[in-house]
């Protein structure tokens, strides 16, 4: 077909025809991008479950590492109490020598005080052997702790190194992505929003139907209490959150200035001395209490699978969070918290 004819082809196309087939090119282009990006979340999700647990796994190594140091101090300043005894006893035996010996023992006045008297070197024997023995099983105890010192750094070591591989993997995806966002076109972008929405909410109608179905035929009070005490008012995790406002968000961190969204919860607070694990289905097995998001007190962490938030007024509308990468930490998305599903107390 000449060039005439193909343009002729064109402009005989129905005008409903050719954005109909643009319409089409551009939902194909967000759905494509949409499709890599919900693996890449799942894959991220596996990802931060990972990456906390070689934290946690380094931090328990890190604490062992303590708890042998302190062993090993003890066992050091114990030793050197114990040397110190044996010498004064070795240094008392040489001054006196074996004449000293024999006359305690010749010099008795009486066969009872010659029994006193050898009984009393045999005394004397036993607590020298026992000084010996103790000096023995002290410095066993050094080593064993040495050696599990030794072994827990390995540990640590092997598990910051496993942290960091999988971060750095985190990040060569999530720049992926965001080079995947910035190749599509205006209109491409605005569907995948519209998707992502209507995801959101459909996710959020699934889970508040799955809650529904799961009633008693006859409602009772739920038993959300899930033991540990009674949970504290931690209403002072707010401010401190919300002084975080505008900090970008960035995957695996905890602050003070980039957070992913667990950590700006732990973050906060760990401000008031609340210690609080950093990863949602953590803090999701920590929590003393999980109530319904109608239930939120402020400071209560919000909580759906794989995102949480602080909640800044009572029942939760008013929140705030680290939403995702790209964005930053802000108050208040209406869609988001559809989608909680429980309120969490500590």
């Amino acid at each position: 077909m000449g060039t005439a004819a193909a343009i002729g082809a064109i402009l005989a196309l129905d005008p409903q025809t050719a954005l109909a087939v643009t319409a089409a090119e551009k939902q194909a282009e967000a759905d494509a991008v949409r499709n890599q990006l919900v693996s890449l979340k799942a894959d991220l999700e596996l990802a931060a479950s990972q990456y906390y647990g070689a934290l946690d796994a380094k931090e328990a190594a890190e604490a062992s590492m303590q708890q042998e140091q302190e062993k090993i101090d003890q066992a050091t300043v114990r030793i050197g109490q114990l040397k110190e005894r044996l010498g004064n006893r070795a240094v008392s035996m040489y001054r006196s020598g074996p004449t000293g010996f024999l006359d305690f023992i010749l010099g008795s006045s009486s066969f009872q005080q010659l029994s006193e008297n050898w009984s009393l070197i045999n005394r004397v024997n036993d607590e020298d052997a026992r000084l010996v023995e103790e000096t023995k099983q002290q410095k066993r105890a050094l080593q064993d702790a040495k050696d599990e010192f030794a072994r827990q750094k390995d540990v640590a070591a092997a598990k910051a190194d496993e942290a960091a591989a999988i971060r750095a993997q985190v990040e060569e995806r999530v720049a992926e992505s965001q080079k995947l966002l910035d190749s599509l076109s205006g209109e491409a972008r605005e569907l995948l929003a519209k998707e992502q929405a209507e995801e959101a909410a459909r996710r959020a109608r699934e889970e508040e139907e799955t809650r529904r179905r799961a009633q008693p035929a006859q409602p009772i009070a739920p038993n959300y209490d899930h033991g540990g005490g009674t949970p504290g008012d931690y209403s002072a995790v707010v401010g401190y959150a919300m002084s975080r406002i505008g900090c970008p968000y960035v995957w695996g961190d905890g602050g003070p200035s980039t957070f992913d969204c667990s950590g700006l919860v732990t973050w906060s607070y760990a401000q008031i001395g609340v210690y609080i694990p950093h990863q949602s289905e953590a803090q999701y097995a920590a929590a003393k209490r999980r109530v319904p998001v109608s239930e939120a007190r402020p400071g209560d962490v919000l909580w759906r699978w794989g995102h949480v938030g602080i909640a800044v007024s009572p029942g939760g509308t008013h929140y705030v969070h680290a939403p995702d990468e790209g964005l930053l930490v802000r108050d208040t998305d209406p869609l988001s918290w559809s989608a909680f599903t429980h309120a969490l107390q500590f």
